[in-house]
């Protein structure tokens, strides 16, 4: 189930960042600097998954921030964010990363992303360190509400556990 949502994470991300050309990371290092928050969130992008380049989350995470920082309200940039610590906890099991991916999840929820609240049923249906079905539920039912099949879909089926 987590490959299959780091694979939605990826397609859905790289579809948003898909005229990002990695040879021309300069220009968009450049246009972040001047802060045009997209280049920044394609920047960020490129390095969590190592486009054209080596991989780097933390080169990542400090794209993604200033994407955000510049454009605060946008759930995409804190899904994002979310998205990198989430994987980062997946890989090392430190609970200060998941804490942190359940709280920019949450927010970004708040802003209304269904994927965001969709993730965070998950998080709460799957994840051993979270397991919550009231909460699962309630974040499913907000991603339905948000029009998220998968969102509506999950709601029925904690209903037999």
């Amino acid at each position: 189930m987590r490959k299959v949502l780091i694979l939605f994470f990826l397609v859905c991300f790289g579809l948003m960042a898909q005229e990002f050309d990695s040879a021309n990371i300069g220009d968009y290092e450049k246009k972040c600097a001047e802060n045009v928050a997209n280049s920044c969130f394609n920047v960020g992008i490129a390095y969590f998954l190592g486009d054209g380049f080596t991989k780097n989350d933390a080169k990542a995470i400090e794209f993604l921030k200033k994407a955000n920082k510049i454009e605060p309200k946008n759930p995409f940039y804190i899904s994002a964010i979310a998205h990198v610590y989430y994987y980062n906890y997946k890989k090392t099991s430190k609970a200060a990363l998941l804490g942190d991916a359940v709280k920019l999840f949450d927010a970004a929820c708040k802003l209304k992303d269904a994927a965001s609240c969709y993730e965070l049923g998950e998080m709460y249906n799957y994840e051993d360190d979270l397991l919550d079905y009231s909460k699962a539920a309630s974040y499913y039912k907000q991603s339905c509400n948000l029009k998220s099949v998968d969102g509506c879909l999950k709601i029925n089926s904690l209903k037999n556990k």
